[in-house]
């Protein structure tokens, strides 16, 4: 069987142009379905897939949100004559407590576009199937996320003394964010006045300087933004050096999995920073922050604590919570019947699951191109 993937283009070394947890959920499509699985992209030519393909399947994210613009992909697999699979459409909101959630015109006219396509849509959640319900669409299974199978080679002992690894959400910074209280700022806070280690997926000025894309100029940038204050320091040439000392991001899954395996544990905000580490033998703590990773923490049984009993701000420390293991565990047995529901919403859709190999599967290293 032949499938076209709707997804970034898979390649090595590319500047990072986008948050590198979509490389997780794009990159379980290529490892665990059952079939050749080959890139077109968001602009392929409808005549040509439905001529060289059997099928397609677009791997989706928190894409139902006020801001989306799927007017394009819409119309293009509106063409389609081949049966289409979405994987993993999620919701963006604020928080759970209202289905009144603001969704683009295009990004409701994709989700009902995808539903005539093939027998029904794989949801990250139950709030995301109860917003989709509300405008008529109804052929829906939460699966979660595909990115919550997909293996990769796990750490064989049972732990490793490398210390915490702090993971944050941003995707702007400007002076303004710094007056806010939100939950990131204060992970970003304690990772540069505590000396932790953090990865970044979306944080275009400490990723610029890291992949030394955006070096000339980087300090007064960083001191114009406020940068250096956000993390405790009081200069752009003491946040370079933390940089230098403890920043790190990866352009592929599996040197990023490499290296969580050395740490102790993961604590911050970023959904697929958890699963990878989980899905790799490490624990980690999601702490949520919007309705995306709250209902995939619901739904996967993903180990989180109230970011109050784990951030010490005023002493810059993580606690790990005493249950941590126990979460782990329960963690990983939910994971095994979340994907029994996995492989048969594929089968409902005429595709067919396969486990991860993860030693063969590091040759398809993902990046943005």
């Amino acid at each position: 069987m032949r499938i076209a993937a709707v997804t970034l283009r898979r390649a090595t070394g590319a500047p990072i142009k986008t948050n590198t947890g979509n490389y997780m959920f794009t990159e379980a499509v290529y490892r665990n379905l059952d079939a050749q699985v080959e890139w077109v992209g968001f602009r392929f030519t409808p005549e040509a897939v439905n001529e060289k393909f059997d099928a397609v399947i677009v791997p989706a994210a928190n894409w139902l949100n006020a801001n989306s613009d799927f007017a394009d992909l819409a119309r293009r697999i509106e063409q389609l004559t081949i049966p289409v699979t979405c994987v993993g459409l999620g919701t963006q909101a604020p928080s759970l407590d209202s289905l009144e959630v603001d969704i683009s015109p295009s990004a409701l006219d994709l989700a009902r576009v995808l539903s005539h396509k093939n027998a029904s849509i794989s949801l990250r959640g139950e709030f995301t199937r109860a917003v989709l319900a509300r405008h008529g669409i109804t052929n829906t299974v939460v699966t979660g996320c595909p990115s919550l199978y997909m293996d990769v080679a796990a750490r064989s002992d049972d732990g490793a003394n490398g210390g915490i690894v702090l993971q944050g959400t941003r995707y702007v910074m400007a002076r303004p964010v710094l007056r806010r209280k939100l939950l990131d700022n204060d992970i970003f806070r304690i990772a540069g006045r505590g000396n932790y280690d953090i990865v970044y997926q979306s944080e275009k000025l400490e990723i610029a300087y890291l992949d030394g894309t955006g070096r000339e100029g980087w300090e007064q940038a960083a001191h114009d933004s406020g940068l250096p204050q956000l993390y405790g320091f009081d200069s752009a040439p003491a946040m370079r050096d933390y940089l230098e000392l403890r920043g790190r991001v990866f352009t592929n899954i599996d040197s990023w999995s490499d290296y969580l395996k050395t740490k102790t544990a993961v604590v911050g905000s970023r959904l697929h920073g958890a699963i990878l580490a989980l899905n790799s033998g490490v624990p980690a703590l999601l702490l949520p922050h919007d309705s995306r990773t709250r209902e995939l923490i619901d739904f996967a049984g993903i180990p989180t604590a109230d970011p109050d009993t784990v951030l010490d701000v005023r002493n810059a420390r993580v606690t790990l919570p005493g249950n941590l293991a126990e979460m782990v565990r329960a963690y990983r047995d939910r994971r095994a019947r979340n994907k029994r529901i996995y492989q048969d919403f594929l089968a409902a859709n005429g595709l067919a699951f396969r486990d991860s190999r993860p030693e063969h599967d590091r040759a398809g290293l993902l990046a943005v191109s």
